[in-house]
């Protein structure tokens, strides 16, 4: 969804005044004992930086004392299950299993912090916990693999070392040595030999999958991007990494250039990189007519994720015009028509991309426009429906705020469990907990928030509010002066000390 889009659907459903109705319960997360103040700024910013340190000396292979780090912040942390889940899927990555699986047991158990916990394992865990002197030795060795251009000397020191000889991991990372010195015979070998003791691993799938593209065996990296994609990821988090091997996977086994390339832009743009993306697509386009339908939706969607409407509806309809079955470019335009308020127009080009998938995406912009038409009760019933089948698509939770105000108590810390890094969530979780003048709750969400973007303006706005509620009228003022000079606009619309209705 576009980002401005989800924002002001935020901005609608905090609106909401009604007293939250569900006959479910809604998903709480535990609230912090430490309210929001400045201290609390202070301690947040010294976290960033410490940990910021931690991970560059990851990189810089000095790996005993980036563990040091990192324990010595998971020893220090107070309770809080989002900056947890975040550490957690970090070491996850590092190979630091013994402090993610300490951060997982810190965790409150709720629906919250369950589809985290599930894909963290299910994605990157070994089959059995590695002791903590040979999770430094095995870490060591991802960091030198990874980042500093030792593949071939750090494969041939763990061949021949027997210290975590039992260790799926282990196999897994010679694999990644003898893969990214580009010997792919030995790679797949030992890929193997991790598969064979921990087949659940879907982080070796992925590598597995790699190096048979690689070796020119699509068929058979086809086979097992096929067994990856059958995998259930509910984070938004590990649904990123399985698309992104997916388009890797699908441009080494492309047999045209132009197709590489367009499954090559649609990797970069999924790794964040879209300007290489737009790049390699531009090149793409003199390549190879026949694909240009593709080609061109890829860019009108680059260009609409990167909020560029001009250039997106540009390209989208261009593509639209020489394959009117072309699905990105149908969904584009029909996303681009309903931010310009044409709704007839966007409820055309989303039926017309409904007809080619069975993705939730275009229905859900169908139920949105008739909505925005004030069809309510034709609205209110496509939602209905597609929330029986679909109960952690974040879109349309989101979305379906419009039409169930009633149920964000419910909604948002479900849209949280999926996507933490979702900062317009914790904003919106914020001001219906300052509604109910619950601001301890508030700030536990308002420290999440200032850890994905401690400039955001909304979030001063919510810590005046809650300072002031505590009598600290002084600092609630400082608060509300940093909300005016990040978006005067904002501030000069709201009341000093009124929640968002």
């Amino acid at each position: 969804m576009n980002k401005i889009v989800i924002k002001l659907v935020i901005l609608t459903l905090v609106s909401a005044t009604a007293v939250y109705a569900s006959e479910q319960k809604p998903l709480k997360v535990k609230a912090e004992t430490n309210v929001a103040n400045m201290d609390m700024v202070i301690k947040d910013n010294f976290v960033k930086a410490k940990y910021a340190s931690a991970e560059n000396r990851f990189a810089q292979t000095n790996v005993k004392a980036s563990y040091d780090d990192f324990n010595d912040l998971i020893q220090r942390a107070s309770h809080d299950d989002y900056v947890f889940l975040v550490y957690a899927m970090k070491m996850a990555e590092f190979g630091f299993f013994d402090l993610s699986d300490a951060l997982i047991k810190k965790l409150d158990s709720n629906n919250f912090t369950a589809s985290y916990v599930n894909d963290i394992k299910k994605y990157y865990y070994p089959s059995a916990m590695v002791n903590p002197k040979d999770i430094i030795y095995l870490a060591d060795a991802y960091s030198n693999i990874m980042y500093n251009n030792m593949a071939i000397e750090t494969t041939s020191e763990l061949l021949s070392g027997t210290q975590a000889a039992e260790s799926d991991y282990k196999n897994y990372l010679i694999a990644l040595g003898f893969y990214k010195s580009n010997n792919l015979r030995q790679a797949l070998k030992y890929i193997n030999n991790a598969i064979t003791e921990n087949d659940m691993n879907v982080n070796y799938l992925a590598l597995k999958a790699k190096i048979l593209a690689d070796s020119n065996k699509s068929k058979q990296a086809l086979k097992v991007l096929n067994k990856i994609q059958k995998i259930s990821f509910k984070t938004v988090d590990f649904q990123q990494k399985v698309r992104a091997t997916e388009e890797y996977i699908l441009y080494k086994t492309a047999e045209e250039e132009a197709l590489k390339d367009y499954h090559l832009a649609y990797y970069y743009h999924l790794q964040g990189k879209s300007l290489l993306a737009t790049k390699v697509l531009q090149s793409a386009i003199l390549q190879a007519k026949k694909y240009s339908p593709q080609i061109f939706s890829l860019l009108g969607k680059i260009y609409y994720d990167n909020d560029e409407p001009l250039k997106a509806r540009e390209y989208a309809g261009r593509a639209f015009r020489e394959d009117s079955d072309n699905y990105l470019a149908a969904i584009t335009l029909a996303d681009l028509s309903y931010d310009d308020r044409k709704y007839d127009e966007a409820l055309k080009y989303y039926k017309k991309a409904k007809r080619v998938t069975k993705d939730t995406e275009p229905v859900i912009g169908m139920a949105k426009t008739y909505l925005a038409m004030e069809k309510d009760k034709k609205s209110k019933k496509m939602y209905e429906k597609l929330l029986k089948k679909n109960q952690y698509d974040e879109d349309l939770l989101v979305e379906s705020l419009k039409v169930f105000p009633q149920k964000a108590d419910y909604y948002l810390p479900r849209v949280a469990s999926i996507d933490i890094s979702n900062n317009d969530i914790w904003l919106g979780l914020a001001n219906l907990a300052i509604r109910d003048k619950n601001y301890t709750m508030a700030a536990t969400y308002l420290n999440n928030s200032y850890y994905i973007d401690a400039n955001n303006f909304k979030y001063y706005y919510y810590l005046s509010l809650v300072l002031r509620a505590k009598g600290d009228v002084e600092l609630a003022n400082q608060s509300l002066i940093r909300c005016s000079i990040l978006n005067s606009d904002y501030a000069s619309d709201v009341n000093p000390g009124v929640y968002e209705k």
